[in-house]
């Protein structure tokens, strides 16, 4: 009962708070209170011949209406609780309709009953749309809708200001001028409507777009996850070998690349880093001992088996996985295989799996080894840095040593 009480009051004084930053009494204050008193005081100090001391005013009024607006539009946000551009977006609208209600009408009465009839008008036009904007604001460009209202609202102000500048325009009778005056400004107000009616179809497309993306990139995600796993069988190394490596990946990639989709893309597409080992000899993978010469020429194919079999795949993980299976054996020094790249012409997503595909060799068991001792592992990482390791990976390997280390204990085999 008490939680009822108290959301009602929070209610009212929110609603209360709203009504007194409101488009409609805000311009009351301020026009009454503010510009009239600080004309009549400060104006005549400057000894200006009345038409001069009109147009004056009217710029006064349109720099001061921008000016106390910002306040309201702050509190609006923090009472509504939606981002600033979004409030102040909204606001700017209802700004709209109040410069446009006083533009068009030629009393208090009429005023009100315009901008009564234009809000319902608005709702109208947006009937449709008014759901969709509530619940897929991330998906909305508003700072477009923005700019265009407040340029919109310079208009309509500056349009009310004419009415200081021309007296014909102030006139109750109508004229060619006041009827030309509320054209324009009612073609203004029915542009505002059609621009944000365009932003909400606009971004209903990018909405189907962004989602067909995911839904595809999500399909592309299935499918690695599918071929890592057959990888994994088919190539003999340990059963959580994949999932390390694409966390280490994931770890070493937050400090080298910005974009947290690139970063979930490597992430992924790591995976497929030895996809090539599928057309590689059982005989040969499966082998407990050393491998001849020959035969670790024949394992060093596995690259360019990658690189082949990913090579008709669409879509920006299948991309980076095919770099990555192409490249991750590539050396800083220029030494790797199989084309013999160096330093920065290797790609980063195949400089990052490369820190991370080792470590996780050296400190796994394996049919012809033991696993390494981690902090020795850790050592050949660094001793290697500049040589077969891009010295910025190995860097931020240092640096994020400790979460590495954490990935390994949990997916231990």
């Amino acid at each position: 009962m008490i939680s009822r009480k108290k959301q009602g009051i929070d209610m009212l004084i929110s609603c209360l708070i709203l009504f007194f930053i409101s488009c409609p009494v805000v311009s009351i204050i301020v026009e009454i209170f503010i510009s009239n008193s600080i004309a009549i005081h400060l104006i005549p100090l400057f000894k200006l011949d009345f038409e001069t001391s009109r147009a004056v005013y009217s710029i006064f009024l349109l720099v001061i209406d921008l000016l106390t607006f910002i306040l309201p539009i702050y509190i609006y946000h923090k009472v509504l609780g939606e981002r600033l551009i979004i409030a102040g977006t909204i606001y700017v609208e209802f700004l709209l309709q109040d410069r446009f209600a006083q533009v068009i009408s030629f009393s208090a009465l009429s005023y009100f009953f315009i901008y009564i009839i234009d809000l319902v008008i608005l709702g109208l036009i947006h009937k449709k749309d008014l759901e969709y904007i509530s619940n897929h604001n991330d998906f909305i460009n508003w700072k477009p809708v923005f700019f265009y209202y407040l340029a919109l609202y310079v208009l309509m102000d500056i349009c009310y200001g004419a009415d200081y500048i021309f007296p014909a325009l102030d006139s109750d009778t109508p004229n060619i001028q006041t009827i030309w005056l509320a054209t324009v400004v009612i073609l203004a107000a029915f542009s505002g409507a059609a621009f944000s009616k365009l932003n909400v179809i606009v971004s209903k497309e990018n909405e189907k777009k962004i989602r067909y993306m995911r839904k595809f990139q999500e399909n592309q995600t299935d499918i690695i996850r599918d071929f890592a796993t057959i990888s994994e069988a088919k190539s003999g190394e340990t059963g959580q070998h994949i999932r390390r490596v694409s966390e280490y990946t994931a770890i070493l990639a937050r400090g080298i690349i910005k974009d947290s989709t690139d970063i979930m893309y490597i992430k992924v597409a790591s995976m497929m880093h030895d996809i090539g080992k599928l057309m590689i000899p059982n005989e040969i993978i499966e082998k407990p001992g050393k491998l001849s010469p020959e035969e670790y020429e024949t394992v060093k194919t596995h690259s360019e088996f990658g690189d082949s079999l990913l090579s008709h795949s669409e879509g920006e993980i299948m991309t980076i996985a095919r770099t990555i299976a192409y490249e991750h054996h590539e050396r800083w020094d220029g030494h790797g295989y199989p084309r013999g790249l160096k330093g920065d012409s290797i790609s980063i997503y195949a400089q990052i799996v490369s820190v991370a595909d080792v470590y996780d060799a050296l400190t796994s068991k394996r049919s012809y080894k033991e696993p390494w001792d981690p902090l020795e592992a850790r050592i050949e990482i660094i001793r290697q840095k500049g040589h077969q390791f891009s010295p910025k990976v190995v860097d931020n390997f240092i640096d994020r040593y400790d979460e590495i280390e954490e990935i390994r204990k949990k997916y231990a085999d």
